[in-house]
């Protein structure tokens, strides 16, 4: 029966919407950094990417085939190395009916972040944007693991720059965003403390290292370190020592759904929780630089390339390899810790969807 519910329920939005709800979408395969954590790595690339990237004139054919985009993460690699990411966003904007977007960046380039954040913003003028800026751990940890020597000054001074930003444009948003490997758990106390004294009205968010990391051995986390970090963010929510989302009518929403979130991720961890009930490949979905479609980032599955389909997504979202993969998922009881994927499945899971509802009605 379970299964059953949560076919029917992923097929009917599938049908519904055309195209997935919220894109993850790989703008480059560049970055500035060398994560010791990082799944994106050069043997991930040499096995997957078979193409080079979508140049500007594909990209808008994507977007003309796509009607509209509930939440758009534009990432790489480092998006904001795409020379024209600023005519992304706004493209984007204007042909999908954007209801929100956000950029992850390692903030290593100040000035050219800011600049390219702010002619984003003045080109959009309403739509609620984020940028969450990476901050590993105190200086000395962030720089061993992101294997660049000043990558801890430029993202602190970056998160710096983003705030004065976000001074100016009341639908602009700044996250400091950690992901918990073996290198920085026994600093989680650290962090959250620069966490405090570098944004101190935003949001940190908390990610655990997954996948085939650079470093084999990024992904040994103690779960109780993941926790300890949730309880500090908790803390902090309860102590009112942050303004949840910057413009943005839902953000005490988002806010509600990251506390149980976190809390889901902590129970998956420890074997706490059944699998399926996902929305990989109906609600959320990828599209890689080269142009592959796959309904997530920790299968190796694909449901085709957008070149062989002249850049129409609904054909590839709706084909028979993505209504069997949608069904599998559900079989097959998938289950992972991957962030975004956990957000848009709890919204389908009655019992997560509660939980939602009762964290919400304690923030208000």
């Amino acid at each position: 029966m379970r299964k059953t519910y949560y076919k029917v329920i992923t097929k009917s939005l599938s049908k519904l919407f055309g195209t997935p709800r919220y894109i993850i979408l790989f703008l480059s395969d560049k970055c500035w950094m060398k994560c010791r954590h990082c799944w994106y790595n050069e043997n991930w690339k040499a096995r997957n990417l078979s193409n080079s990237n979508l140049t500007f004139s594909e990209l808008e054919k994507l977007a003309d085939s796509i009607k509209s985009i509930g939440f758009l993460t534009m990432t790489g690699g480092e998006a904001f190395l795409r020379e024209d990411i600023v005519e992304i966003a706004e493209m984007f904007a204007r042909k999908t009916k954007l209801k929100r977007y956000d950029i992850p960046t390692s903030g290593y380039d100040t000035d050219l972040i800011l600049e390219k954040a702010a002619n984003i913003l003045q080109l959009n003028p309403g739509i609620p944007f984020r940028v969450c800026v990476s901050i590993d751990g105190p200086q000395e940890i962030h720089n061993y693991i992101r294997n660049v020597r000043d990558s801890f000054s430029n993202a602190k001074k970056t998160l710096e720059a983003l705030r004065k930003l976000k001074d100016k444009f009341d639908y602009f948003d700044v996250a400091m965003i950690t992901t918990i490997s073996r290198h920085n758990q026994d600093y989680v106390e650290e962090t959250a403390r620069l966490a405090e004294s570098l944004l101190p009205d935003g949001e940190w968010m908390v990610n655990l290292a997954r996948s085939e990391t650079r470093d084999e051995s990024a992904i040994n986390v103690d779960i109780k370190r993941y926790e300890l970090a949730n309880r500090l963010i908790d803390e902090r929510i309860a102590g009112g020592r942050w303004q949840f989302r910057n413009g943005y009518s839902r953000g005490k929403w988002l806010t509600a759904k990251n506390i149980v979130r976190r809390r889901i991720i902590t129970e998956t961890a420890g074997c706490q929780r059944k699998g399926g009930g996902c929305t990989a490949g109906s609600l959320i979905g990828v599209i890689y630089n080269d142009g592959e479609v796959r309904p997530c980032e920790m299968l190796d599955i694909s449901f085709g390339n957008l070149r062989t389909q002249d850049y129409r997504l609904p054909v590839l979202w709706n084909s028979e390899k993505a209504k069997e993969t949608r069904n599998m998922i559900q079989d097959t009881g998938c289950i992972c810790t991957h962030e975004c994927f956990l957000s848009t499945s709890m919204l389908v899971q009655p019992a997560s969807a509660m939980r939602i509802v009762k964290e919400r009605i304690k923030l208000s």
